[in-house]
Protein backbone atom coordinates (compact mmCIF):
# COMPACT_ATOMS: atom_id res chain seq x y z
CA UNK A 1 0.00 0.00 0.00
CA UNK A 2 2.82 2.37 0.91
CA UNK A 3 4.65 1.58 -2.32
CA UNK A 4 1.48 2.35 -4.30
CA UNK A 5 1.04 5.67 -2.49
CA UNK A 6 4.67 6.58 -3.12
CA UNK A 7 4.35 5.65 -6.80
CA UNK A 8 1.20 7.78 -7.17
CA UNK A 9 2.88 10.67 -5.35
CA UNK A 10 5.93 10.42 -7.61
CA UNK A 11 3.68 10.37 -10.69
CA UNK A 12 1.76 13.45 -9.51
CA UNK A 13 4.98 15.32 -8.71
CA UNK A 14 6.41 14.39 -12.11
CA UNK A 15 3.29 15.73 -13.83
CA UNK A 16 3.42 18.95 -11.79
CA UNK A 17 7.10 19.31 -12.64
CA UNK A 18 6.42 18.94 -16.37
CA UNK A 19 3.59 21.50 -16.23
CA UNK A 20 5.81 23.97 -14.37
CA UNK A 21 8.59 23.46 -16.92
CA UNK A 22 6.05 23.98 -19.71
CA UNK A 23 5.02 27.28 -18.12
CA UNK A 24 8.68 28.31 -17.85
CA UNK A 25 9.18 27.56 -21.56
CA UNK A 26 6.11 29.58 -22.56
CA UNK A 27 7.07 32.48 -20.33
CA UNK A 28 10.61 32.38 -21.74
CA UNK A 29 9.17 32.98 -25.22
CA UNK A 30 6.98 35.81 -23.90
CA UNK A 31 10.11 37.27 -22.30
CA UNK A 32 11.88 37.21 -25.67
CA UNK A 33 8.90 38.90 -27.33
CA UNK A 34 8.68 41.71 -24.79
CA UNK A 35 12.48 42.08 -24.81
CA UNK A 36 12.14 42.87 -28.51
CA UNK A 37 9.77 45.75 -27.78
CA UNK A 38 11.96 46.89 -24.87
CA UNK A 39 15.24 46.81 -26.82
CA UNK A 40 13.86 48.70 -29.80
CA UNK A 41 12.21 51.25 -27.49
CA UNK A 42 15.47 51.88 -25.60
CA UNK A 43 17.50 52.26 -28.80
CA UNK A 44 14.98 54.68 -30.35
CA UNK A 45 14.56 56.83 -27.22
CA UNK A 46 11.11 55.82 -25.94
CA UNK A 47 10.25 56.20 -22.26
CA UNK A 48 9.42 52.80 -20.76
CA UNK A 49 7.38 52.71 -17.56
CA UNK A 50 7.22 48.98 -16.85
CA UNK A 51 8.55 45.71 -18.20
CA UNK A 52 6.37 42.88 -16.90
CA UNK A 53 6.31 39.12 -17.28
CA UNK A 54 2.92 37.62 -16.49
CA UNK A 55 -0.39 39.33 -15.94
CA UNK A 56 -2.50 40.27 -12.91
CA UNK A 57 -1.24 41.40 -9.48
CA UNK A 58 2.49 41.97 -8.95
CA UNK A 59 4.35 39.36 -6.93
CA UNK A 60 7.74 41.03 -7.40
CA UNK A 61 8.84 44.41 -8.68
CA UNK A 62 11.96 46.54 -8.71
CA UNK A 63 12.26 50.17 -9.74
CA UNK A 64 15.39 51.16 -11.59
CA UNK A 65 17.14 54.50 -11.20
CA UNK A 66 15.70 55.73 -14.49
CA UNK A 67 12.17 55.11 -13.21
CA UNK A 68 11.51 51.87 -15.12
CA UNK A 69 9.72 49.14 -13.17
CA UNK A 70 10.68 45.49 -13.72
CA UNK A 71 7.93 43.22 -12.44
CA UNK A 72 6.83 39.60 -12.24
CA UNK A 73 3.08 39.13 -12.08
CA UNK A 74 0.89 36.37 -10.68
CA UNK A 75 -0.67 34.83 -13.81
CA UNK A 76 2.01 33.09 -15.93
CA UNK A 77 0.31 33.96 -19.20
CA UNK A 78 1.49 36.88 -21.30
CA UNK A 79 3.43 39.97 -20.38
CA UNK A 80 3.86 43.56 -21.52
CA UNK A 81 6.24 46.43 -22.05
CA UNK A 82 4.38 49.59 -21.00
CA UNK A 83 5.47 52.78 -22.78
CA UNK A 84 4.71 56.28 -21.56
CA UNK A 85 1.77 57.79 -23.43
CA UNK A 86 0.93 54.58 -25.27
CA UNK A 87 -2.84 55.13 -25.09
CA UNK A 88 -2.85 58.93 -25.17
CA UNK A 89 -1.28 61.76 -27.13
CA UNK A 90 1.42 62.45 -24.56
CA UNK A 91 1.93 65.99 -25.80
CA UNK A 92 4.00 67.12 -22.81
CA UNK A 93 6.61 64.34 -23.02
CA UNK A 94 8.77 64.08 -26.17
CA UNK A 95 9.71 60.51 -25.20
CA UNK A 96 6.08 59.36 -25.03
CA UNK A 97 5.12 56.57 -27.40
CA UNK A 98 2.59 58.51 -29.45
CA UNK A 99 4.90 61.53 -29.76
CA UNK A 100 7.48 59.43 -31.63
CA UNK A 101 7.57 59.33 -35.41
CA UNK A 102 5.42 56.62 -37.02
CA UNK A 103 8.39 54.69 -38.46
CA UNK A 104 9.91 54.45 -34.97
CA UNK A 105 6.64 53.15 -33.50
CA UNK A 106 6.34 50.58 -36.28
CA UNK A 107 9.85 49.29 -35.53
CA UNK A 108 9.05 49.01 -31.82
CA UNK A 109 5.77 47.20 -32.49
CA UNK A 110 7.38 44.84 -35.02
CA UNK A 111 10.40 44.07 -32.86
CA UNK A 112 8.54 41.69 -30.52
CA UNK A 113 7.67 39.33 -33.37
CA UNK A 114 11.10 39.89 -34.93
CA UNK A 115 12.87 38.76 -31.74
CA UNK A 116 10.64 35.67 -31.60
CA UNK A 117 11.54 34.79 -35.18
CA UNK A 118 15.27 35.39 -34.63
CA UNK A 119 15.20 33.28 -31.45
CA UNK A 120 13.44 30.52 -33.40
CA UNK A 121 16.25 30.56 -35.98
CA UNK A 122 19.01 30.46 -33.34
CA UNK A 123 17.35 27.71 -31.32
CA UNK A 124 16.54 25.85 -34.55
CA UNK A 125 20.23 25.81 -35.50
CA UNK A 126 21.06 24.27 -32.12
CA UNK A 127 18.21 21.76 -32.38
CA UNK A 128 19.02 20.65 -35.94
CA UNK A 129 22.79 20.50 -35.54
CA UNK A 130 22.67 18.64 -32.20
CA UNK A 131 19.54 16.49 -32.56
CA UNK A 132 18.74 16.40 -36.29
CA UNK A 133 15.37 16.86 -37.98
CA UNK A 134 12.43 14.71 -39.01
CA UNK A 135 12.49 13.45 -42.60
CA UNK A 136 9.94 11.65 -44.73
CA UNK A 137 11.45 8.26 -45.55
CA UNK A 138 10.24 6.03 -48.37
CA UNK A 139 9.21 2.77 -46.70
CA UNK A 140 8.61 1.08 -50.06
CA UNK A 141 7.13 1.68 -53.50
CA UNK A 142 3.86 -0.12 -54.19
CA UNK A 143 3.59 -2.64 -57.01
CA UNK A 144 0.98 -0.53 -58.78
CA UNK A 145 3.10 2.65 -58.89
CA UNK A 146 4.10 3.79 -62.42
CA UNK A 147 7.43 2.31 -63.57
CA UNK A 148 9.15 5.71 -63.49
CA UNK A 149 8.28 6.00 -59.80
CA UNK A 150 9.92 2.64 -59.12
CA UNK A 151 13.25 4.50 -59.20
CA UNK A 152 12.56 5.40 -55.58
CA UNK A 153 13.85 2.88 -53.06
CA UNK A 154 12.92 1.92 -49.54
CA UNK A 155 15.07 3.90 -47.10
CA UNK A 156 15.35 7.01 -49.33
CA UNK A 157 15.02 10.23 -47.36
CA UNK A 158 12.94 12.77 -49.29
CA UNK A 159 15.17 15.83 -49.26
CA UNK A 160 13.69 18.08 -51.96
CA UNK A 161 10.72 18.09 -54.34
CA UNK A 162 11.09 20.28 -57.41
CA UNK A 163 14.12 21.91 -55.81
CA UNK A 164 12.29 22.87 -52.61
CA UNK A 165 13.37 21.44 -49.27
CA UNK A 166 10.75 19.17 -47.74
CA UNK A 167 9.68 19.71 -44.13
CA UNK A 168 7.24 17.26 -42.58
CA UNK A 169 5.25 19.76 -40.52
CA UNK A 170 1.85 18.54 -41.64
CA UNK A 171 1.68 16.53 -44.91
CA UNK A 172 4.28 16.19 -47.67
CA UNK A 173 1.50 16.03 -50.29
CA UNK A 174 1.44 19.84 -50.27
CA UNK A 175 4.79 19.75 -52.11
CA UNK A 176 3.34 17.56 -54.87
CA UNK A 177 1.43 20.19 -56.80
CA UNK A 178 2.60 19.33 -60.32
CA UNK A 179 1.81 16.19 -62.30
CA UNK A 180 5.49 15.61 -63.08
CA UNK A 181 8.09 16.10 -60.37
CA UNK A 182 11.78 15.93 -59.60
CA UNK A 183 12.71 14.31 -56.30
CA UNK A 184 16.07 14.75 -54.60
CA UNK A 185 16.58 11.96 -52.09
CA UNK A 186 19.33 11.04 -49.65
CA UNK A 187 20.00 7.38 -50.41
CA UNK A 188 21.63 5.39 -47.58
CA UNK A 189 24.59 3.08 -48.17
CA UNK A 190 25.89 0.75 -45.47
CA UNK A 191 29.67 0.36 -45.19
CA UNK A 192 29.92 -3.22 -43.91
CA UNK A 193 33.52 -2.81 -42.79
CA UNK A 194 32.85 0.15 -40.52
CA UNK A 195 29.14 -0.57 -39.98
CA UNK A 196 28.33 3.06 -40.74
CA UNK A 197 25.67 4.55 -43.01
CA UNK A 198 26.49 7.29 -45.50
CA UNK A 199 23.99 9.18 -47.66
CA UNK A 200 24.31 9.93 -51.35
CA UNK A 201 22.25 12.74 -52.85
CA UNK A 202 20.31 11.28 -55.79
CA UNK A 203 18.06 13.25 -58.16
CA UNK A 204 15.17 11.43 -59.82
CA UNK A 205 13.29 13.20 -62.60
CA UNK A 206 9.96 12.56 -64.27
CA UNK A 207 8.09 11.18 -61.24
CA UNK A 208 4.39 11.24 -61.95
CA UNK A 209 1.30 11.65 -59.82
CA UNK A 210 -1.66 9.36 -60.50
CA UNK A 211 -5.16 8.81 -59.15
CA UNK A 212 -5.60 5.70 -57.01
CA UNK A 213 -8.34 4.15 -54.92
CA UNK A 214 -7.90 2.54 -51.51
CA UNK A 215 -10.50 0.09 -50.27
CA UNK A 216 -10.78 0.66 -46.53
CA UNK A 217 -12.77 -0.96 -43.74
CA UNK A 218 -15.60 1.45 -43.05
CA UNK A 219 -17.53 -0.32 -40.28
CA UNK A 220 -17.08 -3.52 -38.24
CA UNK A 221 -19.99 -5.20 -36.48
CA UNK A 222 -18.27 -8.46 -35.51
CA UNK A 223 -14.74 -8.65 -34.10
CA UNK A 224 -12.38 -10.38 -36.54
CA UNK A 225 -8.81 -11.48 -35.73
CA UNK A 226 -5.93 -12.11 -38.13
CA UNK A 227 -4.84 -15.66 -38.97
CA UNK A 228 -1.30 -15.32 -37.62
CA UNK A 229 -0.05 -15.68 -34.04
CA UNK A 230 -0.39 -11.93 -33.45
CA UNK A 231 -4.20 -12.16 -33.77
CA UNK A 232 -4.48 -8.50 -34.71
CA UNK A 233 -8.07 -7.23 -34.68
CA UNK A 234 -9.43 -5.82 -37.94
CA UNK A 235 -9.93 -2.09 -37.47
CA UNK A 236 -11.89 0.69 -39.10
CA UNK A 237 -9.74 2.40 -41.71
CA UNK A 238 -7.61 -0.68 -42.48
CA UNK A 239 -6.42 -0.82 -46.07
CA UNK A 240 -7.59 -3.96 -47.90
CA UNK A 241 -4.58 -4.64 -50.11
CA UNK A 242 -5.53 -7.95 -51.73
CA UNK A 243 -8.32 -10.53 -51.82
CA UNK A 244 -7.37 -14.24 -51.83
CA UNK A 245 -3.76 -13.21 -52.54
CA UNK A 246 -4.79 -11.88 -55.95
CA UNK A 247 -3.86 -8.61 -57.59
CA UNK A 248 -3.33 -5.45 -55.58
CA UNK A 249 -6.50 -3.35 -55.33
CA UNK A 250 -5.82 0.18 -56.52
CA UNK A 251 -8.56 1.10 -59.00
CA UNK A 252 -12.20 2.01 -58.56
CA UNK A 253 -14.31 -1.16 -58.46
CA UNK A 254 -11.33 -3.49 -57.93
CA UNK A 255 -12.69 -4.77 -54.62
CA UNK A 256 -16.21 -5.52 -55.86
CA UNK A 257 -14.77 -7.19 -58.98
CA UNK A 258 -12.44 -9.30 -56.87
CA UNK A 259 -15.20 -10.71 -54.63
CA UNK A 260 -18.22 -10.85 -56.94
CA UNK A 261 -17.67 -14.45 -58.11
CA UNK A 262 -16.32 -15.80 -54.81
CA UNK A 263 -18.29 -17.95 -52.40
CA UNK A 264 -17.69 -19.30 -48.93
CA UNK A 265 -14.58 -18.21 -47.10
CA UNK A 266 -12.40 -15.45 -48.53
CA UNK A 267 -9.09 -14.02 -47.31
CA UNK A 268 -8.60 -10.28 -46.98
CA UNK A 269 -4.97 -9.10 -46.87
CA UNK A 270 -4.64 -5.88 -44.89
CA UNK A 271 -1.58 -3.68 -45.22
CA UNK A 272 -0.44 -1.69 -42.17
CA UNK A 273 2.79 0.11 -42.96
CA UNK A 274 5.11 -2.62 -44.22
CA UNK A 275 3.27 -5.42 -42.44
CA UNK A 276 0.58 -7.66 -43.91
CA UNK A 277 -2.22 -9.43 -42.04
CA UNK A 278 -4.60 -12.03 -43.44
CA UNK A 279 -8.21 -12.22 -42.23
CA UNK A 280 -10.48 -15.10 -43.22
CA UNK A 281 -14.19 -14.31 -43.29
CA UNK A 282 -17.28 -15.71 -44.92
CA UNK A 283 -18.40 -13.75 -47.95
CA UNK A 284 -21.84 -13.39 -46.36
CA UNK A 285 -20.23 -11.05 -43.80
CA UNK A 286 -19.46 -8.45 -46.49
CA UNK A 287 -21.83 -5.53 -46.17
CA UNK A 288 -23.34 -6.88 -42.94
CA UNK A 289 -20.68 -7.69 -40.34
CA UNK A 290 -17.98 -5.79 -42.25
CA UNK A 291 -18.56 -2.78 -44.49
CA UNK A 292 -16.10 -1.22 -46.90
CA UNK A 293 -15.62 2.09 -48.67
CA UNK A 294 -13.47 3.14 -51.60
CA UNK A 295 -11.43 6.30 -51.06
CA UNK A 296 -9.90 8.12 -53.99
CA UNK A 297 -6.58 9.94 -53.66
CA UNK A 298 -3.79 11.31 -55.79
CA UNK A 299 -0.20 10.25 -55.19
CA UNK A 300 2.93 8.58 -56.56
CA UNK A 301 2.35 5.13 -55.07
CA UNK A 302 4.72 4.94 -52.13
CA UNK A 303 4.59 4.36 -48.40
CA UNK A 304 6.17 6.95 -46.11
CA UNK A 305 7.60 6.71 -42.61
CA UNK A 306 8.85 9.62 -40.54
CA UNK A 307 12.33 9.28 -39.05
CA UNK A 308 14.73 11.51 -37.19
CA UNK A 309 18.00 12.02 -39.02
CA UNK A 310 21.14 13.77 -37.77
CA UNK A 311 22.39 16.59 -40.00
CA UNK A 312 25.58 18.63 -40.02
CA UNK A 313 25.99 22.19 -38.81
CA UNK A 314 26.17 23.51 -42.38
CA UNK A 315 22.90 21.83 -43.34
CA UNK A 316 21.32 23.12 -40.11
CA UNK A 317 22.29 26.68 -41.09
CA UNK A 318 20.74 26.50 -44.55
CA UNK A 319 17.73 24.48 -43.37
CA UNK A 320 16.52 26.54 -40.44
CA UNK A 321 15.31 29.73 -42.19
CA UNK A 322 13.11 27.96 -44.78
CA UNK A 323 11.93 25.67 -41.98
CA UNK A 324 10.77 28.65 -39.90
CA UNK A 325 9.15 30.05 -43.04
CA UNK A 326 7.23 26.79 -43.48
CA UNK A 327 6.09 26.96 -39.85
CA UNK A 328 4.82 30.50 -40.44
CA UNK A 329 2.94 29.38 -43.56
CA UNK A 330 1.46 26.45 -41.61
CA UNK A 331 0.14 28.89 -38.98
CA UNK A 332 -1.45 31.02 -41.72
CA UNK A 333 -2.89 27.97 -43.49
CA UNK A 334 -4.39 26.80 -40.20
CA UNK A 335 -5.93 30.19 -39.48
CA UNK A 336 -7.26 30.37 -43.03
CA UNK A 337 -8.68 26.88 -42.64
CA UNK A 338 -10.75 28.05 -39.68
CA UNK A 339 -12.63 30.43 -41.98
CA UNK A 340 -13.01 27.95 -44.85
CA UNK A 341 -14.04 25.06 -42.62
CA UNK A 342 -10.97 22.97 -43.53
CA UNK A 343 -9.73 23.20 -39.94
CA UNK A 344 -11.94 22.45 -36.94
CA UNK A 345 -11.80 23.59 -33.34
CA UNK A 346 -10.29 20.24 -32.34
CA UNK A 347 -7.28 20.97 -34.56
CA UNK A 348 -6.24 24.07 -32.61
CA UNK A 349 -5.76 24.87 -28.95
CA UNK A 350 -5.91 27.67 -26.42
CA UNK A 351 -3.50 28.36 -23.55
CA UNK A 352 -4.57 25.34 -21.50
CA UNK A 353 -4.12 22.97 -24.45
CA UNK A 354 -0.76 24.55 -25.27
CA UNK A 355 0.47 24.02 -21.71
CA UNK A 356 -0.80 20.44 -21.77
CA UNK A 357 0.89 19.59 -25.06
CA UNK A 358 4.10 21.34 -24.00
CA UNK A 359 4.19 19.38 -20.72
CA UNK A 360 3.83 16.11 -22.66
CA UNK A 361 6.65 16.98 -25.06
CA UNK A 362 8.86 18.06 -22.15
CA UNK A 363 8.93 14.40 -21.08
CA UNK A 364 10.23 13.20 -24.49
CA UNK A 365 13.68 14.78 -24.36
CA UNK A 366 15.61 18.01 -24.76
CA UNK A 367 15.76 17.77 -28.57
CA UNK A 368 11.99 17.78 -28.85
CA UNK A 369 11.79 20.65 -26.35
CA UNK A 370 14.04 22.75 -28.59
CA UNK A 371 11.98 21.90 -31.67
CA UNK A 372 8.81 22.82 -29.79
CA UNK A 373 10.30 26.18 -28.80
CA UNK A 374 11.00 26.86 -32.48
CA UNK A 375 7.40 26.03 -33.41
CA UNK A 376 5.82 28.13 -30.66
CA UNK A 377 8.22 31.05 -31.21
CA UNK A 378 7.28 31.31 -34.88
CA UNK A 379 3.63 30.80 -33.97
CA UNK A 380 3.84 33.66 -31.46
CA UNK A 381 5.56 35.91 -34.02
CA UNK A 382 2.97 35.31 -36.74
CA UNK A 383 -0.01 35.51 -34.38
CA UNK A 384 1.09 38.84 -32.91
CA UNK A 385 1.43 40.39 -36.38
CA UNK A 386 -2.17 39.60 -37.28
CA UNK A 387 -4.38 42.73 -37.66
CA UNK A 388 -6.50 41.67 -34.70
CA UNK A 389 -7.43 44.13 -31.91
CA UNK A 390 -5.12 43.96 -28.87
CA UNK A 391 -2.29 42.45 -30.97
CA UNK A 392 0.77 44.24 -32.33
CA UNK A 393 -0.53 43.88 -35.88
CA UNK A 394 -3.60 45.95 -35.11
CA UNK A 395 -1.48 48.63 -33.44
CA UNK A 396 0.70 48.77 -36.54
CA UNK A 397 -2.41 49.28 -38.69
CA UNK A 398 -3.41 52.24 -36.49
CA UNK A 399 0.07 53.76 -36.88
CA UNK A 400 0.07 53.26 -40.66
CA UNK A 401 -3.36 54.94 -40.94
CA UNK A 402 -2.07 57.85 -38.85
CA UNK A 403 1.06 58.08 -41.01
CA UNK A 404 -0.97 58.20 -44.25
CA UNK A 405 -3.78 60.46 -42.98
CA UNK A 406 -1.38 62.62 -40.91
CA UNK A 407 -3.92 62.39 -38.14
CA UNK A 408 -4.34 59.64 -35.52
CA UNK A 409 -7.52 57.71 -34.93
CA UNK A 410 -9.07 58.92 -31.68
CA UNK A 411 -6.94 57.43 -28.88
CA UNK A 412 -10.00 56.55 -26.81
CA UNK A 413 -11.48 54.68 -29.79
CA UNK A 414 -8.21 52.79 -30.17
CA UNK A 415 -8.25 51.94 -26.46
CA UNK A 416 -11.85 50.69 -26.63
CA UNK A 417 -11.09 48.57 -29.72
CA UNK A 418 -8.02 47.02 -28.08
CA UNK A 419 -9.77 46.50 -24.74
CA UNK A 420 -12.78 44.79 -26.28
CA UNK A 421 -10.49 42.84 -28.62
CA UNK A 422 -8.42 41.57 -25.69
CA UNK A 423 -11.51 40.35 -23.84
CA UNK A 424 -12.87 38.64 -26.96
CA UNK A 425 -9.48 37.08 -27.74
CA UNK A 426 -9.06 35.66 -24.24
CA UNK A 427 -12.66 34.47 -24.26
CA UNK A 428 -12.22 32.69 -27.61
CA UNK A 429 -9.02 30.97 -26.50
CA UNK A 430 -10.64 29.74 -23.29
CA UNK A 431 -13.77 28.68 -25.22
CA UNK A 432 -11.61 26.59 -27.58
CA UNK A 433 -10.11 24.77 -24.58
CA UNK A 434 -13.54 24.26 -22.99
CA UNK A 435 -14.99 22.83 -26.24
CA UNK A 436 -12.10 20.34 -26.42
CA UNK A 437 -12.80 18.96 -22.93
Amino acid sequence: MLNLLLANFASVMSTIGRILLALVILMFMVLIHETGHYTAGKILGFQINEFAIGMGPKIFSRKKKNGEVISLRLLPLGGFCAFEGENEDGEENPKAFNKQKPWKRLIVLFSGAFFNFISAILIGIIAFSCYGDTFAQVSDVYEFAPSVNQQLQGGDLIYKINGKRVFVLDNISRYMKSDEMTFTVLRPTLDKETDTVTFEEVTITGLTKSDFVNCNVDEIITEIKSNDEEKRILQKGDWIYKVNNGNVLFKKGDFSNAVQNLTGEITLTVRVGNKFYDYTIDKSMLGSSVKFAENEYSGIGMGVDYVNQKIGFGEALVRVVPYCGEVAMLVLRTLGGLFTGMVGVNDIGGPISTIGITSQIVATGFGNILRLIVLISVNLAVFNLLPVPALDGCQMIFVIIEWIARKPINRKVQAYINGIGLIVLIGLMLLIDILKL
